[in-house]
């Protein structure tokens, strides 16, 4: 003992070493001694029971020094050594962060590539997107920002040549077309571009040439073609022999020049060609005999250029409206608009958008949902890091003996905070190397869970070094989030009492008792919100599933062909029609087939303005309704009633008097009061159109058209006989029973009939009304998981704390019972702890739910942001939550031997 006091009388460490201590040292190094070692070694053998100190002789003294920052392996191998102590705590911790991360790492891929990616192209921040908004005359085409960044191809070559802030100035237009090749023919992806394209983005090929300005001459003379990386190693097994050999598209042959590099996927996320053809070959990839190259009036092709350096947008944009006015004044004539019509159209801006994350297609619809389940994958993180603050918080509690020997013999605190951070950076790596596991597996789950059609191509499904990183900083802040705070608190003990009282006694010391608490009611409230958004988007769905669409989708079969892209005529593709349509309804099990010339719940809409038969137009007055085509039977086939006059028949011909049918909709606007059954509609206003008038024969009731979230709007049916550029055709069959068997006999048929007509998109109408719903499943989904993720970490939190009240206070429960108090009352303390906490989380979490729901009003359908039934719905399940927390704490309490408890101490 004599070389004891002196260690600590020369370190001047005035601290008094309980009995047990003292004697439990020096009889093991006694011990050790007593076997062979020196007194150094045995020293050193038994700090592993007392903290990592280093024993060393000097002037054959004994002196203790605290070893220096090199030694991070020994904190690693001693952090290593007390993780393994505990199992069951560690590996609660690793899947508790495991889960926090992984979510966090899926979902930040996901944004990642599609709202913060820039283009794969040098200098992204210098392309911009062209736009134009305001009123569209004419023929317009646009898949987002209502049609304001299509232009027409004459309009685009003007401002190629007169703009001098551009270095280059650019247009595409995502199409499909037919592929020929090894006696197959299928569908593909190409990109109608401009021969500057790769020039102005600074693309190299990887094989071949690309494009260059001499690509871009007359209509019809460049038969040439190149492949996009995916597609040569998908289809071509990256062949390299494919240069400069024929590839037919729509039955032309096209002579591949180049491959463009890996990872290039053109200048719309989510939608990699297969192909890119020069734009002048528009008539052969994309026919439409009403629409040529050269039509000022049809604006189809989106533009975008690259600004010279040192050019700012503001000057950019002040230089291009003297350039762009003229052009619309000479469109204008052509137009033959006047009035406010003119006044409007040639007041129209051009302005610039950021293009450096590419045209904002896909990010149109799906930038709100993952922002949303980025901020709910950020909740289930804080309450994964509140659940490890806690269990690190009692570990450090049930450590204090340990920490406080260290203290006493010598330790700086700060070395202590070193040595337990140290485990939570063990822990938290741990963790974030499992989370990036199951990120992997979430991703690719997710990205499953997306039809190939709804805007995953060129989503990666591995996770890149930006996401790497994201993981690991993600780690980083997550071991100090949960691990400082316990830490410190962990190492601010009074020596005296914790050394004096020997260990039983969990309640001696600082309590941590209200740091858990708060962790528990910040969790229960933070679960409280993701349970509320996840109750309001499981409505939502539920809402949209049951949703009156207008149409019968039980029993449907549909799949679309385009005749036109191999060549076929109107004329042709009609006898094709007619031919396949009556074939498919001739087969048994089918109750009725018909045709429409746009899927219906694809988002692919045709609208266009009509003028009615007796209506007083008034200034302002909108007459644009969407449009299709279709076939006889096909309001029977959709199970769309019929309200008054008839369906189209066989006798509505090419040749026979122009009919109609329209909406309820369109005759409530333009009929009130009158039968539009005789009356006529003109495709056109103003003296631009010179369409004969088309006979109302027909009233069928409203119906939805892009999907169940869409407005009814006023709508007009024409024969698909009287469509003059007939090309494309979607085929929908109702059969008696389950329409899926007669899938490979459709498709037999329809390669009967053209051996090289591919067939698309064979799916049953139920299917394609489910992918037309993908953004709320996906968000339903997720928040749903994140949701139940929440509640579960919740639960282990809540429980953690109740069990180290019943540790803190068994000998306290074991006094009340010996003096005859009632085990109900027991019961009653544990569990009315844990309703408390939660009733004090689920208050403050029902509060904050209130408020951030109203940001998510918009991802909503048929139900309000405070719906009742849905809080009443998240007390429940706190409630559920709370109570299966609160059973195995309170069974033990209750179940508490008095005399074993009275001992405890």
């Amino acid at each position: 003992m004599s070389w004891i006091k002196r260690l600590f009388s020369r370190r001047r460490i005035y601290c008094e070493l309980s009995e047990e201590i003292r004697e439990h040292l020096e009889e093991k190094i006694e011990e050790l001694v007593a076997g062979g070692m020196s007194r150094k070694e045995a020293t050193y053998a038994a700090r592993r029971e007392f903290g990592n100190v280093t024993l060393v002789e000097e002037d054959s003294r004994t002196v203790w020094r605290w070893p220096s920052v090199e030694n991070l392996l020994m904190d690693i191998r001693y952090s290593v050594r007390m993780l393994r102590k505990s199992p069951g705590f560690t590996i609660v911790a690793v899947l508790t962060l495991a889960l926090g991360i992984g979510a966090n790492t899926a979902i930040f891929s996901l944004a990642d590539q599609i709202l913060l990616r820039g283009l794969p192209v040098p200098h992204p921040e210098q392309i911009f997107i062209l736009r134009s908004p305001g009123p569209n005359h004419g023929h317009t085409w646009g898949d987002v920002d209502q049609g304001a960044q299509s232009f027409s191809y004459p309009m685009y070559k003007d401002l190629r040549e007169r703009a001098t802030v551009f270095s280059g100035l650019l247009a595409c237009r995502r199409i499909t077309v037919n592929v020929s090749g090894h006696g197959e023919t299928q569908a593909a992806h190409a990109d109608l571009i401009s021969g500057n394209f790769f020039q102005t983005l600074a693309v190299q090929p990887v094989l071949g040439r690309l494009f260059a300005s001499s690509d871009e001459t007359a209509p019809g003379a460049n038969t040439v073609a190149v492949l996009s990386y995916s597609y040569w190693s998908r289809r071509f097994g990256a062949d390299p022999s494919i240069l400069n050999k024929p590839l037919t598209v729509n039955g032309v042959p096209l002579t591949v020049v180049g491959v463009t590099r890996k990872g290039f996927y053109g200048v719309q996320i989510g939608l990699t060609p297969d192909l890119f053809i020069p734009v002048t070959m528009k008539a052969q990839m994309a026919p439409n005999p009403n629409q040529t190259l050269e039509d000022r009036t049809d604006r189809w092709l989106p533009v975008v250029g690259r600004l010279k350096p040192g050019m700012t947008v503001a000057r950019a944009e002040a230089e291009l409206q003297p350039i762009y006015q003229p052009i619309l004044e000479s469109d204008a004539k052509l137009l033959k608009l006047s009035g406010d019509d003119l006044k409007r159209f040639i007041s129209k801006p051009l302005l610039l958008i950021s293009g450096a994350h590419g045209r904002l297609v896909l990010q149109d619809g799906a930038q709100e949902p993952l922002l949303l389940l980025m901020s709910m994958v950020g909740l289930v993180l804080l309450i994964a890091c509140a659940n490890l603050a806690g269990l690190l918080v009692a570990r450090g509690e049930a450590r204090q003996r340990e920490i406080g020997v260290r203290l006493a013999m010598g330790a700086k605190r700060i070395r202590l905070i070193r040595q337990l951070l140290t485990e939570s950076l063990l822990i938290a790596t741990a963790g974030g190397a499992a989370g990036v596991a199951l990120a992997w597996w979430c991703l690719n789950a997710i990205m499953a869970a997306i039809p190939p059609d709804q805007g995953r191509l060129g989503l990666a499904t591995n996770l890149d070094f930006r996401v790497l990183w994201f993981a690991i900083v993600l780690t980083l802040a997550t071991t100090i989030l949960f691990g400082l705070a316990p830490a410190m608190r962990a190492t601010r003990l009074d020596l005296q009492s914790t050394l004096k009282d020997q260990g039983s006694n969990l309640s001696a010391g600082r309590s941590n008792l209200p740091l858990h608490k708060v962790l528990i009611v910040s969790q229960m409230a933070l679960t409280a919100v993701l349970l509320a958004g996840a109750g309001l988007f499981a409505r939502t769905l539920a809402n949209l599933e049951h949703a009156n669409l207008g149409v019968k989708t039980s029993h449907v079969l549909q799949f679309k062909v385009a005749p036109s892209l191999n060549g076929s005529t109107p004329a042709q593709t009609l006898a094709f029609a007619d031919r396949a349509r009556n074939e498919i309804a001739a087969f048994p099990g089918v109750r009725s087939a018909s045709i429409s010339t746009t899927e219906i719940f694809a988002g692919d809409d045709s609208v266009s303005n009509f003028t009615p038969e007796g209506y007083s137009l008034r200034p302002g007055d909108d007459t644009d309704a969407m449009y299709d085509y279709i076939g006889p039977n096909y309001f029977s086939t959709m199970g769309i009633p019929l309200i008054a006059g008839r369906e189209f028949s066989e006798a509505d011909t090419a040749t026979s008097l122009k009919v109609c049918i329209i909406n309820e909709k369109q005759a409530q606007r333009f009929f009130v009061g009158r039968n539009p059954i005789g009356l006529h509609m003109t495709h056109g206003s103003g003296k631009l159109y010179t369409n004969p008038p088309m006979e109302i024969v027909g009233v069928v009731a409203n119906s939805k058209w892009d999907d169940a979230r869409s407005d009814i709007v006023p709508f007009l049916y024409m024969p698909y006989s009287q469509d003059v550029n007939l090309g494309h055709l979607a085929f929908y069959v109702r059969t008696e029973g389950d329409p899926t068997p007669i899938a490979a006999a459709l498709r037999a048929l329809i390669q009967r009939l053209d051996p090289h007509l591919p067939v698309n998109n064979m799916r049953t109408l139920e299917e394609q009304v489910s992918n037309s719903m993908l953004n709320d499943r996906l968000v339903t989904g997720l928040s749903v998981s994140f949701a139940l993720l929440a509640a579960l970490l919740a639960a282990l939190g809540l429980y953690g704390v109740l069990a180290y009240v019943v540790a803190r206070r068994t000998r306290e429960i074991g006094i009340r019972i010996a003096l005859g108090g009632e085990r109900a009352d027991i019961l009653g303390l544990v569990v009315g702890q844990g309703v408390r906490l939660t009733l004090g989380g689920g208050a403050i979490g029902l509060v904050a739910a209130l408020v951030a729901t109203r940001w998510v009003a918009s991802l909503l359908y048929g139900v309000t942001p405070h719906d009742p039934l849905t809080f009443v719905g998240v007390v429940a399940l706190l409630a559920i939550v709370s109570g299966a927390a609160c059973y195995i704490p309170a069974r033990r309490a209750m179940r508490v031997d008095p005399m074993i408890a009275l001992r405890y101490e």
